[in-house]
């Protein structure tokens, strides 16, 4: 009996000690390999869209739209996307630089679409894991760590100069390329450390 007691004392330790490191082992990880932040910034930064289906990428079809929703002060000047469900409060840069982008939060894929010329797809990647220089509480608000915890239904966000656009999930994916171009939304970061797979998750504009 006293085996029995000693087994499930250190079955049951085991699973403590797994559910502490799984929150901080990205931590852990980068600090021993500096280098996996880069090449995980490069496997976002990828062409997301083959090239032979580069041609197909073409403005959607005109379609009703949401009316564009009004001006709201209160609400933080900048650009920011919001996943309620995951707890992503992240800042949304729009420029060239997509390494200098991802180091604080979501960036933007030029040539595609935004709030507010959105004939094109709105696609938006993030850092899965991040940097080491990055707690557990910032990598869950700016990054997209929690991703897969995301699905069919969930809400998504943007802010864009003070108006509070809102998409909802329709599908979820991995996939080493955009599969579906008529989402209004397209969500993306890495699946792990070094495969070409992705997460994707695409959303349709509600509001």
């Amino acid at each position: 009996m006293k085996k029995v007691y000693t087994f499930i004392g250190f079955f049951l330790l085991s699973i403590a000690l797994i559910a502490i490191f799984i929150p901080i082992w990205p931590y852990v990880w980068y600090r021993i390999n500096p280098t996996e932040t880069i090449k995980e910034t490069e496997k976002i930064a990828k062409e997301i869209i083959p090239l032979k289906e580069v041609k197909k990428v073409e403005p959607k079809a005109p379609t009703p739209v949401p009316n564009i929703p009004p001006l709201d002060p209160s609400l933080p000047e900048g650009l920011f996307t919001m996943i309620p469900k995951i707890g992503v409060e992240s800042p949304i840069s729009t420029g060239k630089d997509f390494d200098e982008g991802l180091k604080h939060g979501t960036w933007l894929v030029k040539e595609y679409g935004t709030p507010e010329e959105d004939e094109l797809p709105i696609i938006l990647a993030a850092h899965r894991f991040g940097y080491s220089s990055w707690g557990g509480e910032k990598r869950n608000k700016i990054s997209f760590y929690n991703l897969p915890k995301t699905g069919e239904g969930d809400e998504v966000f943007i802010y864009w100069n003070q108006r509070k656009y809102k998409y909802r999930i329709y599908k979820s994916e991995e996939s080493n390329y955009i599969t579906d171009y008529s989402a209004d939304l397209i969500l993306y970061t890495c699946k792990f450390f070094n495969s070409p797979i992705r997460i994707f998750r695409y959303a349709r504009r509600v509001f």
